[in-house]
């Protein structure tokens, strides 16, 4: 199940008329983009007290009509997790060396300690029908391969991406591994995925982007108690508008032998 609500931080954007001297109201960003959030704890059969290793999926879903209206494009992101799981960033070494936009995965992986890559993903990239490639409506112009490390700062993570056609355009999406603040506690979230900083990606927008940390990494951990797993997207628009979506995943108890 996904639900959806939105709060409206600005009432409109302003747009000034000299010659009358009075502003129209608008649309926000919130109002152009449908965010959506995905997620997925694997096992989802798990202890009821004890933290176990897991893999866990975390990313974001934007609606692509609205490529080539830069105000609906994210400008922060923050996604919290129920308190029945836990990310331990100190379980694995840091990558403190530089990745520059538009290197390859390979080479990035070949700059880093090894278990300091923690998983990867994919994402997707609109443009807007006014490119020539895309004739007349959104269309996707870019598939770029997603990779996590760790570090260069502690609970830091770098979200290496790369596509052949972005090239150098390909960003280094910069993130932080945070406790969740008090709104978000009392409703039993534990921990956030921050990113306060949204690549800014003009006409284009990041209609997708996951990635996944690898079970094998041990720095994510669950426990079946409650009954469920829930995360929570908060996204901010460059208008201050904002939204959020959430999804909540059952889990089975395993029975000790």
């Amino acid at each position: 199940m996904i639900s959806k609500s939105r709060t409206i931080a600005a009432s409109g954007l302003a747009v000034a008329v000299a010659t009358a001297g009075i502003a129209a109201a608008g649309p926000t960003g919130a109002d152009l983009n449908e965010a959506r959030v995905v997620s997925k704890v694997k096992p989802s059969k798990l202890d009821k007290k004890r933290f176990k290793p897991i893999s866990v999926l975390l990313g974001v879903v934007n609606s692509p009509d609205s490529a080539g209206n830069e105000i609906a494009n994210p400008a922060a992101e923050r996604i919290a997790w129920s308190k029945n799981v836990n990310v331990n960033l100190t379980k694995a070494p840091r990558c403190t060396a530089p990745l520059a936009n538009g290197t390859t995965p390979a080479f990035a992986k070949s700059q880093c300690p090894a278990k300091s890559f923690l998983g990867s993903g994919d994402a997707t990239v609109h443009g807007p029908g006014s490119l020539p490639q895309c004739g007349g409506t959104p269309c996707v112009i870019a598939d770029p391969v997603v990779s996590v490390f760790n570090g260069p700062g502690r609970s830091q993570l770098r979200l290496h991406t790369y596509d052949q056609d972005l090239g150098a355009a390909s960003p280094i999406v910069n993130a932080r591994i945070v406790r969740a603040n008090r709104q978000e506690r009392r409703k039993g979230y534990g921990q956030a995925l921050s990113v306060p900083h949204a690549p800014v990606t003009a006409t284009l927008k990041i209609t997708s982007f996951n990635s996944t940390i690898l079970k094998s990494r041990k720095v994510a951990t669950a426990k079946c108690k409650p009954k469920k797993f829930k995360v929570l997207r908060r996204v901010t628009y460059t208008d201050g508008s904002s939204e959020t979506a959430s999804k909540t995943q059952r889990c089975k108890v395993k029975r000790r032998r």
